[in-house]
């Protein structure tokens, strides 16, 4: 895991901006995965005698608390100069959460050079992996800036609603969708612009919307769940409002959709989610492959499960009509223009030929063919290097209902990891949406 969660972002390229704060608690998730992770490593260390102590600490330790240790400093970064921006009283609470988790970087490194089988690896983590700006490593390791807030004394309502890091202390903000098929909560912080305590209400304009606080102080901020109790909600579309009342009058309406599809989408089909389906690439309703030829899965590759390619490698190419074929089955509550973005291993060009080709089509269409390789722009070429990936991306019609989602391997080497149809609700993040719910 450690591997694989570093291949995501390579650590000197980690930046305040990496993850997203507001979509998919994508910045939440993976630390929450990096924090498992140390977990797991000390319960091992536990169980070792003592003279495996150093030995595990240099190998295995280490390595994974200094990579957590880094994730969340930016993290703590991000937030402050998230926090600056909307005025919350908790911006210097997170300035001194950086500095803590710097200064913990630094100790780690010292224990790593002076305390371990006496100083036998002294100096092997000199070099600076904090603040980079480029491939040159910078002269020594540098705090990312942060910055200071001075809140005013009386208390004030601040409201950020997810999905946006637009905050407001009148007016109107938006979630993104409450949906029975998936019943994931949507969330709202309220925050303290002031000193004093923030006093508020919370109230929803019918009783099957459910806020997990309705009423209370906040020191500096309170994340509000938005939850439906779906045995009370009628089937449809409905757009329903929590109301948020602070000092002086202040007044800020959450309008909440909610949707609650009539009838079920066929069983085992991916469903589409606030305008958005995902699908790991391993999750596939058919495989089909022509003779001598087969899928692979590689498990734990790539960004977020793990990677499908072909055998054998060096096998001439393909068309359509030849079947190397990988179908989806799925279910979409939209109808009208989409976007199919492709997630692969970022392959070079090492066959002859124009680059590396995939096809794609949903149900009767014909597929479209997409070369790889046919941007070889150096950008292009930094970007998939400094992310790991490489996403590729075609249009399609679509009418609302069932369909079959059918990716073809034209030419060895590619590895697929996951395919995301955008309806029209994909929000901006490094990892893209997790994984649509599938029908029982």
């Amino acid at each position: 895991q450690y591997t694989r969660f570093n291949g995501r972002r390579k650590p000197e390229q980690l930046s305040p901006t990496t993850f997203s704060l507001v979509n998919d608690g994508e910045a939440e998730r993976v630390l929450q995965e990096w924090q498992a992770l140390v977990q797991r490593a000390e319960r091992v260390k536990a169980t070792l005698p003592a003279s495996y102590q150093d030995a595990f600490f240099q190998l295995v330790l280490y390595p994974i608390e200094a990579c957590a240790t880094l994730n969340e400093l930016y993290l703590a970064v991000a937030r402050n100069h998230l926090h600056a921006r909307q005025g919350r009283r908790s911006t210097n609470a997170w300035a001194e959460r950086a500095r803590t988790l710097f200064a913990h970087d630094a100790e780690l490194t010292r224990r790593y050079h002076q305390d371990l089988a006496g100083g036998k690896w002294n100096h092997l983590m000199s070099q600076p992996h904090i603040g980079y700006t480029s491939w040159n490593q910078p002269a020594r390791n540098l705090m990312p800036d942060l910055l200071a807030h001075t809140p005013q004394q009386a208390a004030q309502m601040g409201v950020m609603a997810e999905g946006s890091e637009e905050a407001v202390t009148q007016g109107r903000l938006t979630v993104p969708p409450l949906e029975a098929h998936v019943d994931r909560p949507r969330w709202v912080d309220v925050y303290n612009r002031g000193q004093e305590p923030l006093a508020f209400t919370a109230t929803a304009s019918v009783p099957w919307l459910t806020v997990n606080m309705n009423v209370g102080p906040v020191v500096n901020e309170q994340r509000l769940s938005l939850t439906a109790r779906w045995a009370d909600v009628p089937t449809g579309r409905h757009q329903v409002q929590v109301t948020l009342l602070g000092p002086d009058g202040a007044q800020v309406v959450i309008d909440v959709p909610v949707f609650k599809a009539a009838e079920a989408p066929a069983p085992g089909a991916f469903v589409e989610a606030a305008g958005v389906l995902a699908i790991e690439a391993a999750h596939t309703h058919a495989r089909h492959a022509p003779p001598s030829r087969q899928w692979v899965d590689v498990p734990g590759h790539g960004h977020t499960l793990s990677g499908l390619t072909t055998l054998p490698v060096l096998a001439p190419p393909l068309q359509p009509a030849d079947g190397l074929r990988l179908d989806y089955s799925l279910h979409l509550f939209n109808a009208g223009p989409v976007t199919l973005h492709v997630t692969l291993a970022p392959t070079l060009k090492f066959q002859p030929g124009a680059g590396l080709r995939y096809a794609v089509a949903f149900d009767d269409e014909a597929p479209q063919i997409v070369n790889v390789h046919s941007d070889e722009t150096q950008a292009t070429w930094a970007k998939r290097v400094s992310d790991g990936v490489m996403v590729r991306s075609t249009r399609h019609t679509l009418a609302a209902g069932a369909h079959t989602l059918k990716f073809w391997a034209l030419d060895a080497g590619l590895v697929l990891q996951r395919l995301v149809v955008d309806v029209g609700g994909l929000k901006p993040s490094y990892l893209g949406p997790p994984e649509s719910p599938r029908t029982p």
